[in-house]
């Protein structure tokens, strides 16, 4: 098992140099969190801990992780990615694709979470109203 997470580990920290700090960033605190969350939910409550331990790890990870204005998004993705990744890896390959499923859904989850939460645009309207012409204080009007 940690001879086939750790070969996982560095194929993903291998592959995404290219990507930006922000995305990087998310992957690894993500991934760790939903790995981690997902081991010790297993040990604490069994299959069904294991699938809540991943959720909140991958969502603590990936929030703790992105920017300011991308946090609640890169923690739905996180809890959502790591959710399922544990429960498909259960099916897959069992415990230790339990684990490995949480990391990748756990790193995949807030990196498109952050991604999208870049979209949204702030758009503000001013609406100027006529300049009002204010008068001098003049000596002769006192």
């Amino acid at each position: 098992m940690l001879k086939k997470s750790l070969t996982l580990s560095l194929l993903l920290l291998g592959a995404t140099p290219a990507m930006a700090g922000e995305t990087l960033n998310t992957i690894i605190g993500g991934g760790a969190g939903g790995a981690a969350g997902a081991v010790i939910g297993k040990q604490m409550a069994g299959d069904t801990g294991a699938l809540v331990g991943a959720a909140l790890g991958g969502a603590a990870g990936g929030a703790a992780t992105a920017n300011r204005g991308n946090k609640n998004e890169a923690a739905l993705g996180g809890a959502v990615g790591a959710l399922g990744g544990a429960a498909l890896g259960k099916n897959v390959a069992g415990d230790s694709g339990q684990v490995i499923g949480a990391g990748i859904g756990g790193g995949a989850g807030p990196a498109l979470g952050a991604k999208s939460g870049d979209n949204h645009k702030v758009v503000h309207h001013h609406y100027h109203g006529k300049k009002k012409w204010k008068k001098k204080h003049r000596h002769w009007d006192d």
